[in-house]
């Protein structure tokens, strides 16, 4: 799970909450020849409907950063690979983000387009019929954007549960990324899929091990962060985590994501 590829450092309107998940194109570079040495099968999401081997990675960027598309999709097809673009709609074309053309562009170079909401709201909060219009607004924008069918979306803020699982079968998905830590395999619940978080702060020992599937190490950390999500909830634990990173949330860096 990646969000940002830069050149020399993440743009300074950034809040550090966000530019965290954000890495340098060197280490992108890097990233994906650990990948090709490690010989795992680069497929997109979608992919994974039709192909449940152990052998198997899926590259992903949540958000629509531009960065993502204008330097690490070149790169990405310099090592032959594909990748699953998550896009969340009303970041279109805002500074940062890509625009219309950049997906169309990246679409017809083979990347697969999902959905990451209309808005990038925690959907916990939301009604069940806000948290469908959130998975159907944008899917069926960026399929007559793309002219490609959309089955697949990531959780905004990884907020996952039950209701919201149901709401994406009925917005007419068919896989649906959470931001829980794991591996998958063929019996994962195709609409609780779990991901790899990529930081600035991951090493090339980290994505070594990655490939060689042993999280161990993460798996531990993700247990202990679990605590405070649950007791204060997704949007809360949002606000909480910026204020313990030094964000004020009165600024207007923080008005990227709302919680």
């Amino acid at each position: 799970m990646y969000h940002d590829v830069f050149s020399d450092s993440p743009a300074p309107f950034i809040p550090r909450s966000s530019a965290m998940y954000h890495i340098s194109k060197q280490s992108f570079i890097q990233h994906l020849a650990i990948i090709k040495k490690s010989t795992l099968n680069v497929l997109t999401v979608s992919e994974y409907l039709d192909n449940k081997e152990k052998n198997l990675i899926s590259i992903t960027f949540d958000d629509g950063w531009e960065g993502a598309f204008n330097i690490a999709m070149p790169i990405l097809k310099d090592f032959g690979y594909r990748c699953t673009y998550f896009i969340t709609k009303d970041f279109i074309g805002r500074e940062g983000f890509i625009d219309e053309k950049g997906i169309m562009m990246a679409s017809e170079a083979g990347m697969e387009i999902g959905v990451h909401g209309t808005t990038h709201r925690m959907l916990s909060n939301c009604s069940n019929d806000e948290i469908i219009w959130e998975f159907t607004n944008c899917k069926q924008y960026l399929e007559s954007l793309t002219g490609q069918k959309v089955v697949s979306a990531s959780m905004p803020g990884g907020d996952w549960n039950e209701i919201i699982a149901s709401c994406a079968k009925k917005a007419g998905l068919k896989l649906l990324c959470s931001s829980k830590l794991g591996l998958n395999v063929p019996s994962t619940n195709l609409f609780k899929l779990k991901r790899i978080p990529i930081k600035g702060s991951t090493s090339d020992s980290d994505l070594e091990r990655y490939c060689q599937h042993n999280i161990s190490k993460e798996l531990i950390k993700s247990a202990l962060y679990q605590l405070p999500k649950r007791i204060l909830g997704m949007k809360r634990y949002s606000h909480f985590r910026r204020w313990v990173l030094g964000e004020n949330n009165n600024t207007t860096t923080n008005e990227i994501f709302k919680p």
